[in-house]
């Protein structure tokens, strides 16, 4: 027996300018389409991040939510600790300060 699997992405977004001037964009509409059944995590992050960005959000903001991602305080510290280490980070508990 042999499985298959689809993962196809579409997003669409709308932007409505009801100030509509010469110096700002029109309404428009973006879409994005992807097939991204062999594309692993990384590739699944860089992509949200692309569709951030062209929302607005900052590169430091987008950085802030995927630090959030991984440091968020329900995660188990112990995996934490090990991601931290493959970074080259440390926790604050973990650095002998109060900060």
């Amino acid at each position: 027996m042999s499985e298959s699997a689809a993962v196809n992405l579409k997003i669409t977004i709308e932007h409505k300018n009801p100030a509509y001037t010469l110096d700002s964009p029109p309404d428009h509409t973006f879409t994005f389409e992807a097939d991204m059944i062999d594309s692993s995590v990384h590739a699944w992050l860089a992509l949200f991040a692309n569709i951030l960005a062209y929302e607005g959000f900052s590169e430091e903001m987008i950085m802030r939510a995927g630090c959030q991602l991984a440091f968020d305080e329900y995660r188990k510290p112990e995996i934490m600790r090990k991601v931290a280490v493959e970074y080259g980070l440390k926790l604050l508990e973990d650095s002998g300060s109060d900060d």
